[in-house]
């Protein structure tokens, strides 16, 4: 018993060692719409104005914490940028709100001759092993000169690769290149609504996206929802892509939805991505693919889409284990499939896919499956 006791106390001991150690110099740094600048920043009575300031204060491993309201001023930029972030998160701190982004808000500022431009504002910087969490990022912009990564990018948030954003909506921002909304990072379970890149990506380019929903996403290029990610477990809805991949482009989804997402070109839902065990309904192209177009689709659910030219449910892809039901054609490329280097591996179509030719020779390509065959039927 006496040797039991003694091996429990020295197990505490450690215990106790180990939870100072962690928690040695960390603090806790408060913000509140009713704050000052100059005042400590220590507790809610003394809390600071801007969370900008709380953050020039705080230490790597520090937590800054937001209560209520609209954070519209203050701001920095970055070592080798000239745009300026509302927010700029240059040490590896924690930045959260007290009550979350129904009620706090992180508020960016548009050029006021150009929505982006030299006297836009972006939201948040975040840099190497930061994270934030429980904002509202909106009305966030980018230049229009300077680096195109750096100063044209990341409407509402640039993270550097290791930096992590959770429970954040990230609305109505844009940039003039990549990432209306964020540019790289980590994202958990953030909704990405209303943003807009004049290129690549209007609601993320690169990334990591988990647990996440993008809806209404815009880009005058490629990808209306993200362009070049890795996406788990994420909705996308009602995204658009000037060119290709409405819903997303050159992008790696798994266990995604992907609804009513459109182009007028090529992969209303999806272009030229890895798509594993996803469902792709309702998207649609002008042209070719309106689930997908080119890639890879493994395990995947098409249903009721469309494209104007060939391909209602996919055009192009590499397709394994994947079910075709109600997709449509109006220009008689392939109700479920237009086979342009379409290679198929266990496929089963449905017969309610369709095709139209309107008033010319219809030929509907019904594939056989596991064979990848197809009958001709002539109107």
């Amino acid at each position: 018993m006496k040797i039991r006791s003694k091996l429990l106390g020295a197990a505490l001991r450690v215990l106790l060692f180990f939870s100072f150690v962690q928690g040695a110099g960390a603090a806790t740094w408060y913000v509140s719409t009713n704050g000052l600048d100059t005042a400590a920043g220590t507790n809610w009575v003394t809390a600071k104005l801007t969370i900008q300031a709380a953050i020039s204060v705080a230490a790597a491993s520090d937590t800054v914490l937001v209560s209520n309201g609209v954070y519209s001023t203050g701001g920095r930029t970055v070592s080798g940028y000239t745009l300026t972030n509302r927010v700029a998160i240059t040490n590896a701190v924690k930045v959260m709100s007290l009550n979350g982004p129904t009620v706090t808000t992180i508020l960016g500022r548009a050029d006021p001759t150009s929505t982006n431009g030299n006297a836009a504002v972006r939201c948040v910087y975040a840099g190497a092993s930061s994270s934030i969490a429980g904002f509202r990022l909106a009305g966030g912009h980018t230049k229009t000169n300077g680096s195109a990564l750096g100063e044209q990018s990341g409407g509402g948030i640039w993270c550097e690769t290791s930096a992590v954003v959770s429970n954040c909506v990230i609305a109505t921002n844009s940039a003039f290149s990549y990432g209306g909304g964020t540019y790289q990072g980590t994202l958990i379970s953030c909704t990405l609504t209303g943003n807009l890149s004049a290129v690549y990506g209007g609601g993320s380019f690169y990334g990591t996206l988990n647990n996440c929903t993008l809806a209404g996403n815009s880009s005058l290029q490629y990808g209306g929802g993200s362009y070049y990610g890795t996406l788990n477990n994420c909705t996308f809805a009602g995204n658009y892509a000037l060119w290709y991949g409405g819903g997303s482009c050159n992008s790696t989804l798994s266990n995604c939805t992907l609804t009513g997402n459109s182009t007028p070109y090529y992969g209303g839902g999806s272009y030229n991505g890895t798509l594993n065990n996803c469902t792709l309904t309702g998207n649609s192209a002008v042209q070719n693919g309106g689930g997908a177009c080119n890639g890879t689709l493994n395990n995947c659910i098409l249903t009721g889409n469309s494209a104007a030219n060939g391909g209602g449910g996919s055009a192009g892809a590499t397709l394994n284990n994947c079910t075709l039901t109600a997709n449509s054609a109006s220009g008689g490329g392939g109700g479920g499939l237009c086979r342009h280097g379409e290679q198929l591996h266990r496929v089963l179509q449905h017969g309610a896919n369709r095709a139209e030719l309107r008033g010319y020779q219809l030929q509907l390509q019904l594939y056989n499956s596991g064979t990848g065959r197809h009958r001709q039927y002539h109107q």
